[in-house]
């Protein structure tokens, strides 16, 4: 055994595995890796069948082929969701490889911490964000990965408030919108849709979630996503800003009334918003009974004054909690003459045009025939109004056409005068002898 010269017959040999915990060895020298570690493999030759002394040994070092990690996969739907990732070493025959030592990653550290579990092959895999992380574990040199999804499903909704009040019609609201995974953490809505169970009170845009007051009342407005849903109840209750009362002279308010007359007088309720809060009675009262008096509630916003025998004034207050208004009406007992103050007007700056056949809609204003022309006569451009309404100015289309607001109540054309500008059109004391005249009754006198 000694010399160079290969054996080629008689011999066989013993084979021995020096740590038969990592590798064994058959009798034909196969070799059969246990799990991972060095052991050194002998073979003693034996010739027929007479052990010799010579001894080859050789180390032979278990290594896995691969890794496999469990679950494969995973989805986690809430932040602080927690997955346990088992890992497994595998030989080339995809055998268990015992005995493996594994460090753990994640390739994405925005959406998951891993801590390994000491001492183990397992890892605990946090969400702390939504994504997907691949998430690695490496043992003797082999690495294998899973992915982990975090996605976050809100388990509840909320609006907030829960309960408003809008003031004024128009005013608007938009509900804070929360809501949740089922550990408490925030998640942005998605797939909303809203809705108003009384449209009469309160609408709501169904893309933005704005909700807007459109009459007194109570709506409750349901937001859903998916199968869930939150409401908030909406209560519209105008509060007055601001009351106006009519009429009202132009340039400066207070009018004029001639001595035992009635007249209506309105006062309209405005919210902050400027809409008419139509739902808030109007209480009403004087100063001097003895002069002007409100003698009567025809609705809840307008009344009746009535003036007695004694010229003088009175202050006329209009009051919607927690506002009011007032009108200074003076009591004449010299009225305005159709004859003297306002023909004069009309042949001083109308008849050039209004005059004849060729008049303008036929509103000839010459002496003979202008008050049977203008007084209840139907105004040709607002069919709805009357050139001349006895005791109100501001329903009669005329004042409109003189002062130069015919559109503010659906007319059209030129003020009067017509081609009027500045100066050249009929300054606020004659505009106030007009409308006086029509608030003292439109008389023929």
């Amino acid at each position: 055994m000694s010399g160079a010269t290969p054996v080629t017959s008689g011999v066989t040999f013993l084979w021995a595995s020096g740590d038969t915990t990592k590798a064994t060895v058959s009798g034909t020298g196969v070799v059969t890796g246990i799990r991972l570690g060095t052991a050194a493999i002998s073979a003693v030759p034996l010739l027929n069948g007479v052990l010799t002394t010579v001894i080859g040994t050789h180390s032979i070092r278990a290594r896995i082929g691969s890794i496999a990690i469990t679950p494969t996969s995973s989805q986690m739907a809430s932040l602080g969701d927690t997955v346990l990732l088992t890992a497994e070493g595998r030989d080339a025959l995809n055998a268990p490889a015992p005995g493996v030592t594994f460090t753990w990653r994640t390739r994405t550290a925005a959406v998951v911490e891993v801590t390994p579990r000491a001492n183990t092959a397992q890892a605990d895999v946090v969400a702390i964000g939504n994504g997907t992380a691949r998430i690695l574990a490496t043992g003797d040199g082999v690495s294998d990965s899973v992915a982990v999804t975090v996605r976050q499903v809100a388990t509840t909704l909320s609006l907030t408030p829960a309960t408003a009040t809008l003031h004024s019609v128009g005013a608007t609201l938009t509900p804070a919108i929360t809501a949740n995974d089922a550990r408490g953490n925030p998640v942005a809505p998605s797939g909303l849709g809203w809705t108003s169970q009384s449209t009469g009170v309160a609408t709501v845009n169904t893309t933005t979630g704005v909700i807007t007051a459109v009459d007194e009342g109570q709506s409750r407005v349901i937001v859903t996503s998916g199968a869930l849903a939150d409401t908030v109840l909406v209560s519209v209750d105008q509060i007055p800003a601001t009351i106006t009362i009519s009429p009202a002279n132009f340039g400066v308010p207070d009018v004029t009334m001639r001595t035992g007359q009635n007249a209506p007088f309105y006062a309209t309720v405005l919210d902050s918003l400027g809409h008419v809060a139509t739902h808030d009675s109007v209480t009403w009262s004087t100063t001097d009974a003895t002069t002007a008096n409100v003698s009567g509630v025809a609705t809840l916003d307008s009344t009746v004054i009535t003036t007695f025998a004694s010229a003088g004034s009175a202050t006329i207050t209009a009051t919607a909690s927690p506002v009011s208004a007032s009108r200074v009406v003076g009591v004449t007992n010299m009225p305005v003459s159709y004859a003297t103050d306002v023909q004069t007007v009309f042949n001083n700056h109308c008849t050039t045009c209004h005059a004849g056949a060729s008049a303008p809609e036929g509103m000839s204003l010459v002496a003979a025939v202008s008050y049977s022309n203008i007084v209840e006569h139907a105004a040709g451009e607002v069919s709805v109004l009357e050139r001349v309404r006895s005791f109100r100015p501001d329903s009669s289309y005329l004042v409109h056409k003189i002062q130069g607001t015919q559109t503010t109540v659906g007319g059209s054309g030129a003020r009067m005068p017509f081609g009027c500008s500045g100066a050249s059109c009929l300054d606020d004391a004659t505009i106030n002898l007009i409308r006086n005249w029509i608030l003292q009754g439109a008389q023929n006198n």
